[in-house]
């Protein structure tokens, strides 16, 4: 197919490639921090039930919305409120957040250890206390880990409605 073809590809076949864009970058945002993961995903799930609608995949989207906003909210406040109920400080928040970006060029290894290390620098320079700081890094990434784990699942489940719909559209109506 050239260039100008895709011009004219039916309305379903152009939002099903849309969606599955969406559905890769939802992916890459599960561990990428600041990117929405599951938030992108659903939108390439919310493509899929214009690009074929039928009842199954609007029910089960709706249903959808309600896991990514809980696992969205819970991605920004478990990780603050766990690592205060530990008694973490700000710095410990923001360094998990720096260690995990810092992370990224070193995966795999550098999603678990980044994250970690950036928690206890954090802390250890707010309290000067090492055994203090590595309580509240292991429970920080413990949050992280959770987190990335509940957006990676969402994420999955969203791939396969979309996939489930495509093979519908395409296959079986």
């Amino acid at each position: 197919m050239s260039f100008p073809d895709i011009f004219n590809m039916a309305t379903p076949d152009l939002l099903f490639i849309i969606a599955a864009v969406l559905n890769a970058v939802g992916f890459a945002g599960t561990f990428i921090p600041g990117l929405p993961g599951p938030p992108l995903s659903f939108v390439g799930l919310v493509l899929c039930c214009f690009a074929a609608p039928n009842p199954v995949i609007i029910v089960l989207t709706v249903i959808m919305f309600l896991f990514v906003v809980a696992v969205t909210v819970l991605d920004f406040v478990v990780p603050g409120w766990l690592t205060n109920k530990v008694g973490g400080c700000k710095k410990a928040v923001w360094g998990a957040t720096l260690g995990l970006f810092v992370g990224l060029f070193y995966a795999p290894i550098g999603l678990i250890a980044g994250p970690f290390v950036g928690a206890f620098l954090g802390e250890y320079t707010n309290t000067k206390k090492w055994k203090d700081s590595l309580k509240v890094a292991a429970y920080t990434l413990l949050s992280v880990v959770v987190g990335t784990v509940f957006k990676l699942v969402t994420c999955i489940a969203i791939l396969l409605m979309c996939g489930g719909n495509a093979i519908w559209y395409y296959f079986i109506k």
